[in-house]
């Protein structure tokens, strides 16, 4: 595995990365109640027209606009329909007191707010023609969603908003795109947070890190494996799991180990199984990126230390497994914010900044951490989001700042 002299674009390898991303295979049929976030592996079709029926948007009385003439007309209530009741007929000169939701009856074609009518024993006294629109206040049929057609495509995330969607045209499971993923952890120095710390060593950070990043971007099925600085050791584990129908990942992700240092065995391993190119990225936190196939699985090979684990994740890795599940925005767009502080010297790698919305003065302005250390992850609990600073720029007080928060970043 050769390493590249000069440092390769952060969009030139999101670039690459999209190009090589191949549908996943591996698909749940799930009931809407055991959804976790995932995506969708095929289209959700309306069973129904959502509503299925003209109703009211309000509380009020519905009516025929034709029978609207001049303020104060008293017509009788003839009708009482509320949410549920099954449809009614209204006949000319006649009103029916009508409830939010409620069918609205054959012949009425208008609804009235109860505050723009006075009611009183059984008739009602309406407002003149003049005040009032046809058809206000009704939601037609099908107006959300009209039967067969298709309301959730396919790669679309399964956001709560979308599962209650699914539900109200009558869906009750849906297929979903169910990728196993491991993620390995490498190195000696690595010991477990439920362990007694040792000398010489430091407690796990990453594993948790990308286990819960995957799991709030819609990747649940996740496995944590960690591998010391043995090469056998490392290739009985990555066989274990090649061979284990039940266990194969359709995707492996490790932090460290896969550089070209002495002790970065997993490398070595991992080239025996497949094909690996070493990218040096102009991206910080990051540079070191491995990208290639395992025994046919897209393997991504992240830097050991966290905060570039997290960057290099959101702005890398999430993108293709999004593509992988048939979604077309992979990114979201930054908002343009005025930078609370000032970058002078430009830098030869993309900066990705941890930094936080604030208000000042009535205006909102991104503040820096000022630890920015890629080996630090306070800075990024601090943070709400990541300021993005181009290759070979600087950066004024109060310029406007591409800034992408993580909650954009995990939607």
């Amino acid at each position: 595995m050769s390493v590249p002299a000069t440092l390769m674009p952060v969009s030139e390898a999101l670039e690459r990365l999209l190009d090589a991303a191949r549908p996943f295979q591996a698909v749940h049929d799930l009931p809407l109640g055991e959804v976790r976030g995932q995506y969708l592996a095929s289209p959700v079709k309306a069973r129904v027209d959502v509503p299925a029926f003209d109703n009211a948007a309000v509380d009020g009385v519905a009516l025929r606009y034709a029978d609207l003439c001049e303020a104060g007309l008293t017509l009788p209530m003839h009708l009482r329909v509320a949410a549920g009741d099954p449809p009614a007929t209204l006949m000319p000169g006649q009103v029916a007191r009508i409830f939010t939701g409620a069918p609205v009856p054959d012949g009425a074609d208008t609804v009235l707010m109860q505050e723009d009518c006075e009611i009183a024993d059984g008739r009602v006294r309406l407002p003149g023609q003049d005040s009032v629109q046809a058809g206000q206040n009704i939601r037609p049929a099908g107006q959300d969603a009209r039967r067969g057609a298709t309301v959730l495509a396919r790669g679309e995330r399964l956001t709560p908003q979308a599962l209650g969607l699914a539900a109200s045209v009558g869906e009750s499971r849906v297929t979903v795109n169910a990728p196993r993923v491991l993620v390995l952890t490498t190195g000696d120095e690595l010991q477990r947070p439920e362990d007694a710390a040792l000398p010489g060593k430091i407690y796990d950070s990453n594993g948790p890190q990308l286990e819960q990043l995957l799991i709030a971007s819609g990747f649940p099925h996740v496995w944590r494996e960690h591998l010391a600085d043995d090469p056998e050791l490392i290739g009985n584990t990555l066989t274990r799991y090649l061979t284990d129908s039940r266990r194969r990942p359709d995707v492996i992700i490790s932090t460290g180990g896969v550089s070209v240092g002495e002790e970065d065995h997993l490398r070595t391993v991992l080239e025996r199984h497949g094909k690996l190119d070493f990218w040096r990225l102009a991206i910080k936190p990051g540079k070191p990126f491995t990208f290639g196939e395992v025994d046919g699985i897209p393997f991504f090979g992240l830097p050991g230390n966290p905060s570039a684990v997290l960057v290099c994740y959101l702005r890398l890795v999430l993108p293709v497994l999004r593509r992988c599940c048939g979604a077309e925005r992979v990114l979201p767009e930054p908002f343009l914010l005025p930078a609370g502080f000032s970058v002078s010297r430009p830098g030869k790698r993309q900066e990705y900044l941890r930094v936080r919305c604030v208000v000042k003065n009535g205006q909102q302005v991104l503040e820096q951490h000022p630890n920015q250390s890629s080996g630090m992850l306070s800075s990024a609990v601090w943070a709400d989001g990541l300021a993005e600073v181009p290759v070979g720029k600087t950066l004024a007080m109060g310029e406007p700042v591409a800034f992408y928060p993580f909650s954009a970043l995990l939607f």
